[in-house]
């Protein structure tokens, strides 16, 4: 148990090791950003900042063809991702909205350690419930599928909820206290788990401080961003961009991501987990009007790592898939 303890951190350590050295890289000029989440009961209980009634982002990802390192047979990972969320009323920054997320990852192997390929889908109903004084409620409830055989296998379907209570000290500074519920989550996944989050929100500095995240969105002048998110039990992300035209950003980022599927020839309390880390950089480019952006990137994806367990706790080495670069599009549209 301790040994187990002992590598858990030394792999955070490494994590967060490489986050650091990324964001000091970036600000000399060199290569260092992103991670994103798949659980759509957050975003349709996320804040609206405007008038837009429809937000979506789709990304398609393909790397080199490479091999899996454990028995040499070809494997070349890439995936489509599509998510967005639509509001159903406008009751202010906090309205009733239907979040969806799709996950299609092909591995492109013959391997027997692995699938051929992985999805995941999702859907959340998220509303605010009301507000007393300064305290406002807020609660989402959702249903998802992640697994080796689209929609063929039962023990794949899983349920997600989430309940939170925000309190607002001032404009700026906020307590936010959630019990969430994710029957797909890497960690504990059959236990609603608290979180308990400091946030504060400005133009130049926003930081969320507690569990289970950490995160800072720093403009230490107007055209650089700096951008460092950790969830403890899940993925981290740091990133920088630099504004050269107002249409026009470059960045460079570092991501370490995490995502969990049933295998229909595992056990139903068994499940195939990937972990990935990229270096990445490219361009952002984005109308006048900010309702539409289209990223272009590259870089360098390593430590993909395939594993098999009922969570983090307890996961056991399945197959290694072969350093490769790889490209990236993304396209973010609101109205």
């Amino acid at each position: 148990m301790i040994q187990l303890w002992a590598g858990r951190c030394v792999k955070r350590i490494k994590i967060w090791t490489s986050a650091v050295v990324s964001v000091v890289a970036l600000l000399a000029g060199v290569h260092s950003v992103r991670a994103s989440s798949y659980e759509t009961q957050f975003d349709a209980l996320n804040r609206w900042t405007g008038n837009e009634w429809y937000q979506s982002w789709n990304s398609v990802f393909l790397e080199n063809s490479g091999h899996v390192r454990n028995d040499s047979a070809p494997a070349q990972i890439g995936w489509v991702h599509d998510g967005g969320r639509v509001r159903l009323a406008n009751t202010g920054r906090y309205s009733p909205t239907i979040a969806y997320n799709s996950l299609w990852m092909p591995l492109n192997t013959n391997s027997k350690l692995l699938p051929r390929q992985l999805d995941s889908q999702s859907m959340s109903f998220g509303t605010p419930l009301g507000q007393i004084g300064k305290l406002g409620f807020g609660v989402a409830v959702g249903a998802g599928y992640a697994g080796s055989t689209p929609y063929n296998d039962p023990s794949s379907i899983y349920g997600m909820a989430l309940i939170t209570t925000q309190y607002k000290f001032n404009p700026r500074d906020r307590l936010l206290v959630s019990l969430d519920y994710n029957g797909n989550r890497n960690f504990m996944p059959d236990v609603p788990l608290p979180s308990v989050e400091y946030a504060h929100i400005s133009h130049r500095f926003t930081f969320i401080a507690g569990f289970p995240e950490i995160g800072v969105d720093w403009r230490p002048i107007s055209r650089l961003r700096l951008m460092v998110d950790y969830y403890i039990y899940d993925d981290g992300t740091a990133k920088a961009s630099y504004s050269i035209f107002p249409w026009m950003h470059v960045y460079s980022s570092f991501d370490a991501s995490s995502w969990s599927f049933h295998v229909d020839s595992y056990h139903s309390d068994q499940r195939l987990f990937f972990n990935m880390s990229r270096i990445e950089a490219g361009i952002k480019l984005i109308n006048f009007s900010h309702r539409a952006s289209l990223t272009v990137g590259g870089g360098y994806a390593f430590n993909q790592a395939f594993s098999q367990g009922f969570d983090g706790r307890d996961e056991s080495p399945v197959g290694q898939i072969a350093n490769a670069l790889y490209a990236r599009l993304q396209f973010n549209i609101s109205f």
